[in-house]
């Protein structure tokens, strides 16, 4: 039997009391749900998943993560929430399980994220290069086999030529000499000479070309075509009679004459012949025709002897002189540039031109290479 003390009164409670109230409180948790009160309608929330085996009265932990700044990859940091989900008493010995949960990589820049995007390449065949000789390494073999290079190196080399002889014409013999080409023309006169070295060094780019003094056999002044061929070719045999050139040596010779190409119509020419007996190379040009007054030619027909043993070849005066005493002013040595404008020079170096590209023409490409 149980006693209950009260301020007001003592009540008995009997033994079949008791167990009627219990039966009745059964009766009421089956009817009531747990965790809901009396009178509400709203119904208990739905218990959470277990992370834990064991008996029901267990404590689950709840994970929350906590941002960390990108400035450095330290530890993981997580804190803990517990909730009790159980009503029961839990026992202090059972172990807690914690989940962790690692935190987020550093904010990437937009160029570090594009950096990692793998882009697909496509195979490109790659152009086979030319092999470079096994002597030219380097650099300066690289420049010595580029065209182009080369190309420009020769433009500039040219410029600077072209400038040092514009501003001292006596350097072009100096920096245009040498080379394989090598000739000698039968004459000292610089009108000669110098044509002759200045078509052939045009031509070949570079050329040797000296005058040596040779005589002809033929008249002071040839008359006609077959004279003025005559008279040259007499110039290159004495000289190399003379032994100062050897045989091989190709060889150059003018010879100016006079001839009647219309009645009563007379022009200077020159003769130029080329001889180049290793080579068998034999040449002949002539250069254009300079009219010449009557005056001049009757005056040079008149002081010519009848007896005039060279009278088969020409005059016993040549046109110059006769243009020279008439007008003192002109000179016998260039009168063509004050009857027609041209100089004799000028004349020359036309033809030698001609003579010049023409021998180039008929030499082996081996010996000008």
């Amino acid at each position: 039997m149980m006693e209950e003390s009260s301020d007001e009164s003592t009540e008995i409670i009997t033994k079949e009391e008791v167990e009627q109230a219990e039966q009745q409180q059964q009766a009421a948790q089956i009817k009531t749900p747990t965790g809901s009160t009396p009178g509400s309608t709203i119904p208990p929330p739905a218990p959470l998943p277990v992370f834990q085996s064991g008996s029901p009265s267990t404590v689950t932990t709840r994970v929350v993560q906590v941002p960390v700044m990108p400035q450095a990859q330290g530890p993981v940091v997580t804190s803990t929430v517990a909730s009790t989900l159980a009503t029961d008493t839990v026992s202090a010995s059972q172990p807690t399980v914690v989940s962790q949960v690692k935190a987020p990589d550093p904010i990437q820049s937009p160029y570090e994220a594009s950096s990692d995007i793998t882009v697909p390449t496509e195979s490109v065949e790659a152009t086979p290069l030319s092999p470079i000789p096994s002597g030219a390494r380097g650099l300066f073999g690289w420049i010595s086999g580029n065209k182009l290079v080369s190309r420009v190196m020769e433009k500039t080399k040219s410029s600077v030529e072209s400038m040092i002889t514009t501003l001292d014409p006596g350097m072009k013999e100096i920096i245009y000499s040498g080379g394989d080409i090598s000739v000698i023309v039968t004459s000292t006169a610089e009108n000669k000479v110098g044509a002759v070295r200045e078509a052939f060094q045009e031509v070949f780019r570079r050329a040797t070309v000296v005058g040596k003094e040779s005589q002809a056999t033929t008249a002071a002044q040839p008359v006609g075509f077959t004279a003025g061929l005559k008279g040259a070719e007499e110039r290159i045999q004495n000289l190399r009679r003379s032994g100062d050139v050897p045989e091989s040596q190709p060889m150059i010779s003018v010879e100016g004459f006079i001839v009647e190409l219309l009645p009563d119509r007379w022009y200077e020419m020159s003769c130029l012949v080329l001889k180049d007996s290793e080579h068998r190379i034999d040449l002949q040009v002539f250069s254009q025709p300079t009219p010449i007054p009557a005056e001049y030619i009757l005056t040079a027909q008149d002081r010519t002897p009848s007896d005039y043993p060279l009278r088969w070849s020409g005059l016993a005066v040549s046109i110059g002189y006769v243009i020279e005493e008439a007008q003192p002013h002109i000179g016998h040595a260039d009168w063509q540039t004050a009857l027609i404008g041209i100089s004799r020079r000028e004349s020359l170096y036309l033809a030698a031109k001609s003579l010049a590209y023409m021998y180039k023409q008929r030499l082996p490409s081996s010996f000008i290479s």
